[in-house]
């Protein structure tokens, strides 16, 4: 599911292209984000619908070899790949055939090309030979081969990753997530547990689904008292010579400091820290830090926060 820092970088994408925009339209904006979160999840269930279609492709190459005279080694991969209890529970889950059907997913018949890519990869690949060579088919291993699988081969393909942001400019930023809440699907797949093992639920809570559009319009709607806030602090800075990004991110650090009464400050200022190291230049950490760590301080008295906002976490996605 989409988790609070996933929400915040597709925030920032907005505000980012708000600020860009010409019609300064927050309704456009904020529809793009909720078709941004639901384009995450068929991301997710693209990933798992492609595990889905090697499965079919072995299924229909162990068949065509089935009819040939003189059977090669490469035969006993792809029986043991149709063997393979993980590969079944996966493609013949009904939770997953429907959500497939539902979001109209079809990307590795219309474009064979990758589903073939990834084929050859696996063929060659040192895992498929110890698991071909293994005489043991149990649970267990089967499991540990699907997910080695995903982990070694299909999710650091560089041509998927490429594929990916042709379809859908946002799963960029998308994709190390999905590919973590796929392993984590595949790792929850039981023997005889009828509990699904696919993720259904696109935020953790409601608190969550409203998160990031309460966060894009906290920042637009109070622009400009948020730069002011800032400048007071950067006097010596106008907001041209604060680079976008940083900028941004400040302005978001400061609406949770302001309209977020269960967000600790300090996991505010440590979210976006996070953020700036990833998306802006490499001394922004230490700017921002700077700015929000005194902003924090001067607006001590305006900092309303709940019972749950004065707490400190550790792990700071745990709320």
């Amino acid at each position: 599911m989409l988790n609070r820092r996933q929400l915040r970088i597709k925030a920032m994408e907005v505000i980012y292209a708000f600020d860009k925009s010409i019609e300064k339209d927050i309704d456009h904006q904020l529809n793009y984000f909720l078709i941004s979160n639901k384009n995450f999840y068929k991301l997710y269930i693209s990933s798992l619908s492609l595990i889905r279609e090697i499965y079919l492709l072995a299924i229909k190459l162990h068949s065509k070899n089935e009819k040939k005279f003189l059977k090669n080694s490469s035969d006993i991969s792809l029986k043991k790949i149709c063997n393979n209890f993980i590969f079944k529970k996966i493609s013949f889950n009904q939770i997953l055939l429907d959500k497939i059907e539902n979001l109209k997913i079809n990307y590795w018949l219309d474009y064979p090309e990758h589903l073939n890519s990834i084929w050859r990869a696996i063929e060659d690949s040192d895992l498929m030979i110890n698991y071909s060579n293994d005489s043991k088919n149990t649970f267990d291993e089967d499991k540990s081969f699907v997910v080695k699988l995903f982990k070694k081969i299909i999710a650091p393909n560089s041509k998927l990753y490429e594929f990916y942001e042709e379809m859908e400019i946002s799963w960029v930023n998308d994709y190390p997530l999905v590919n973590t809440l796929v392993l984590n699907s595949l790792k929850k797949i039981q023997k005889k547990s009828r509990t699904s093992f696919i993720m259904t639920k696109l935020y953790k809570n409601d608190e969550d689904a409203e998160f990031g559009i309460k966060i894009i319009k906290s920042v637009i709607n109070n622009k400009e008292m948020l730069q002011d806030e800032i400048a007071k602090i950067t006097p010596n800075w106008d907001n041209e010579r604060i680079a976008q990004i940083d900028l941004i991110l400040l302005q978001m650090c400061l609406s949770e400091f302001l309209f977020f009464n269960s967000i600790p400050v300090k996991v505010s200022i440590n979210e976006y820290l996070e953020l700036a190291k990833e998306y802006s230049s490499s001394k922004s950490n230490i700017f921002i830090n700077g700015i929000m760590d005194t902003l924090s301080k001067q607006l001590d008295k305006r900092i309303n926060k709940n019972k749950r906002g004065l707490q400190l976490f550790t792990i700071f996605d745990q709320i």
